[in-house]
């Protein structure tokens, strides 16, 4: 059997705080003799702290660079971190991963992973969810918002999969730089890393696709990232977390379309607020109800 390397690639800008954690949970995975222990691999860039030290302190290996000011935002950091834990690869199904240093990864999320590159998959989109303890901490709005956000998105995924016959249900449709997995074949066909300020992660998602790749998202290989509200990365997930606790009722809620623009019917609404999210979810959920029995989705317009 072929015994695939693996390397996990982390960027991290002043992240003493939650580097230590991520990289002794990635230290733990499980993994069997699919592949060889995890090389982890954290590329603190412009940091003024000691993650570097923490991180090797931990067996992982750190790497400290300085980007000047046109590059130093989330695109360039996820770059170069894929691009320095490449290096340890060779073989077309060696594995290459990413996440993100204020995340803790499930004990099986390397051997659930790849279960799916196994199956054919080329990359693989875990599933991040918001660490619980510290989602207590928020203001009890800002949590029942983000409950809100959730229930939605969930009836939204199974709407979406009925039209979307890429790959079977039960999926997700989250693309996060929190959980990444591509074989180190399909990294290389893809080029050039993209490297925009905001939404690396989804870039990178988007590339392999162009080259040609096929991308699972499954609901068990899954992370648990921070909900903090302030982040490294400009425009990144932190940002809209903040914005989504002091929007007002009746603003667009960033980033939220309705039901219908959501499942790409031509002329439908966008607006959502957060007084009408509760309506869209319930409407959701009728589709869905509708679709079990045969029902249209059309109906969502």
């Amino acid at each position: 059997m072929l015994r695939r390397r693996v390397a996990i690639a982390i960027p991290a800008r002043d992240e003493a705080a939650t580097i230590g954690g991520c990289v002794e949970r990635l230290a733990k995975l499980s993994f069997d003799s699919r592949c060889e222990k995890p090389i982890i691999v954290v590329v603190a860039n412009n940091c003024k702290d000691a993650t570097a030290r923490i991180a090797a302190s931990r067996g992982a290996a750190a790497l400290s660079v300085k980007l000047p000011p046109e590059r130093a935002h989330a695109g360039w950091a996820r770059r170069l971190a894929l691009e320095a834990a490449a290096k340890y690869l060779h073989n077309r199904h060696d594995v290459l991963l990413s996440t993100d240093a204020d995340t803790l990864a499930a004990p099986d999320w390397l051997s659930c992973t790849l279960d799916h590159l196994d199956a054919g998959w080329d990359a693989v989109a875990g599933l991040a969810r918001l660490n619980p303890c510290e989602l207590r901490r928020l203001p009890p709005r800002h949590r029942r918002r983000l409950a809100m956000i959730r229930r939605y998105d969930k009836a939204l995924d199974y709407l979406k999969s009925r039209q979307d016959g890429s790959e079977p249900w039960p999926r997700h449709f989250y693309e996060g730089g929190a959980s990444i997995a591509v074989t180190y074949g399909a990294f290389r066909r893809i080029g050039e890393i993209p490297t925009p300020r905001a939404g690396e992660d989804k870039a990178l998602f988007d590339a392999i696709r162009r080259a040609g790749g096929r991308v699972r998202h499954p609901l068990d290989v899954k992370v648990i990232t921070s909900p903090r509200l302030t982040g490294r990365a400009r425009g990144g997930a932190s940002d809209t977390l903040a914005l989504w606790g002091r929007q007002g009722e009746d603003e667009p809620v960033w980033e939220i379309n309705s039901i219908a623009a959501s499942l790409g019917f031509a002329g439908a609404p966008h607006t959502v607020t957060f007084r009408n999210l509760r309506h869209e979810t319930e409407k959701a959920r009728a589709l869905i109800a509708a679709a079990r029995t045969g029902g249209d989705l059309a109906m969502a317009s």
